[in-house]
């Protein structure tokens, strides 16, 4: 006869001094890293992590991005950066960001996005 397997969860810790808007960031964070399976990869180096962080956080935008559209109803008109400054992420991430905008509003009016150059993902 077969036991079941059980899976060990580790249990997540949150810093109670954060405030609602960065703790609804954190947990979209850290359940980007159990939907991954994060916390069974062997990282052997800091871009490994520096890779699984940024697709954590890639995720995690992109879900606030969901909802902030379902709330204030996106169109091309909204000023993006006023997001930006209202999330108040590391600067690094703006480009996700934009990117995530683009998208949304691709999609919803067909628009083809407009992508910009200039720059880049740490």
């Amino acid at each position: 006869m077969d036991l079941p397997t059980t899976e060990i969860i580790e249990p997540l810790f949150i810093d109670e001094r954060l405030n609602e808007i960065e703790t609804s960031l954190t947990l979209l964070h850290e359940t980007a890293h159990f939907l991954n399976k994060d916390g069974d990869k062997y990282i052997t180096n800091h871009f490994q992590n520096d890779n699984l962080e940024f697709e954590a956080n890639k995720y995690m935008i992109r879900e606030v991005m969901k909802m902030l559209d379902d709330k204030y109803e996106f169109t091309p008109d909204t000023n993006y950066q006023q997001i930006i400054d209202s999330l108040n992420l590391p600067y690094h991430l703006d480009g996700v960001i934009i990117d995530e905008f683009n998208s949304i509003i691709s999609d919803k009016f067909g628009m083809t996005p407009y992508c910009e150059t200039d720059y880049f993902y740490e």
